[in-house]
């Protein structure tokens, strides 16, 4: 179901491009971004993470456009932790790197034009590849077990490999400068395949199915890389 959803939005957005007749720019974006794991299955405090990748602005319509994305998205939170004598309490900092590729609509209340400030609400989709729980460079996983069942680093390995993410937020810009402030909610839960330390004596799983999502506030900042006008017929 997920699936066809996924691709009815893709050419809808697709087909609205094709129409479009309006100036169109590549766009090299940097951000910031602030993640929560939402979940009482695995405690986490947020973390701030960053975000690199390309933007392809297009069809500039009276008030609206369409963008294209396609980055490295490495979110970072702060996993609730105990040692081995189950006394002392720490946070041990992880990250979910995906390659994300979206697609977002954005409408103009102040339209854009040479020399004229831009702004407006945005709202699309985003689908992230890979994205498995793993320690930042530099945490101390030795001796650690994640609360409150006690998971261990290596209880991450069977992560689900595709995720999906709605965004909504507001852009805008000046001229060759753009900005995005996006909130994006997680829709899939991102620990499934992820297990406690509870078997029968076939080695069959008899744990309970674990929950949670990523959500994030993220800020990203993009300069024109390319722009070429496409004239009106």
């Amino acid at each position: 179901m997920k699936k066809n959803i996924l691709y009815t939005i893709t050419a809808l957005l697709f087909t609205f491009c094709t129409y479009a007749q309006a100036p169109r720019a590549w766009y090299a974006s940097v951000g910031a971004s602030q993640t929560e794991l939402k979940s009482s299955d695995l405690l986490a405090d947020p973390g701030f993470g960053y975000k690199l990748g390309l933007i392809f602005s297009m069809g500039y319509h009276e008030s609206y456009n369409y963008q294209v994305e396609l980055g490295l998205n490495q979110r970072m939170f702060n996993l609730k932790a105990v040692d081995n004598t189950y006394q002392n309490v720490s946070e041990v900092k992880y990250t979910s790197g995906t390659l994300d590729l979206g697609a977002y609509f954005n409408y103009y209340v102040l339209k854009p034009d040479q020399d004229t400030f831009f702004v407006g609400p945005q709202a699309g989709f985003n689908v992230g590849f890979l994205g498995e729980f793993t320690p930042a460079q530099g945490a101390d996983v030795s001796d650690k077990y994640y609360l409150p069942y006690l998971l261990e680093e290596n209880s991450f390995g069977n992560m689900s490999k595709v995720n999906f993410d709605l965004g909504v937020g507001l852009t805008g810009g000046y001229n060759n400068l753009k900005f995005d402030l996006r909130y994006t909610l997680g829709m899939n839960n991102r620990l499934k395949g992820v297990e406690m330390n509870s078997y029968d004596d076939n080695h069959r799983y008899t744990g309970k199915e674990l929950e949670g999502k990523l959500n994030s506030v993220s800020l990203s900042v993009s300069y024109v890389i390319l722009k070429r006008i496409k004239k009106s017929r």
